[in-house]
């Protein structure tokens, strides 16, 4: 027998690290029949499980990320005010109870969330990609702001006239 509840999420968004974007709130039903987006004022948008090959679930800040995958486009929603657990629970429930052909399969969970033995609460997983993105981006930004840094320097010395550029030969 499989599950036939339907669990509305309210306040889903869209996930984005830029600050500067407005967000674009609305409602998200959960079904063994797949995913339904209501957005006030709008027609519903549905989308069966089987266009949805993966989702994922991480925790955010002050929220839960589940990330849906298919078809080449990933989608991340900011679910506030749910725990991973909570999410993962019901994310199991929809997903469990779906039927199709045979050659479809069931969308496949990856839940980054915390980890009972890890110290900080995340997944080793989450965390080895959290500290590639965050070396990467520190290495470059360490880089970026000492040339930076040079460049000033350089040219406060030299409108103080402790540098002169005459050892280079004649100028123009």
């Amino acid at each position: 027998m499989t599950a036939t509840t339907t669990t509305t999420i309210r306040g889903v968004s869209i996930f984005s690290r830029q600050r500067t974007r407005t967000a674009d709130v609305f409602d998200m039903a959960l079904s063994p029949e797949g995913v339904v987006i209501r957005r006030p004022g709008r027609a519903d948008q549905r989308m069966a499980w089987d266009r949805v090959s993966e989702w994922e679930l991480e925790e955010g800040p002050g929220c839960v990320v589940l990330t849906l995958r298919g078809g080449g486009s990933v989608t991340p929603l900011m679910v506030k005010g749910w725990s991973l657990d909570d999410l993962e629970a019901v994310m199991r429930e929809a997903t469990a109870g779906t039927t199709g052909p045979a050659d479809v399969p069931v969308p496949e969970a990856v839940v980054a969330g915390p980890d009972v033995g890890s110290p900080t609460g995340r997944s080793a997983p989450a965390l080895a990609a959290r500290r590639r993105c965050f070396t990467w981006r520190a290495i470059v930004t360490v880089v970026l702001l000492g040339a930076l840094a040079a460049a000033v320097a350089v040219v406060l010395l030299q409108s103080a006239g402790i540098i002169n550029w005459g050892f280079l030969g004649p100028t123009a």
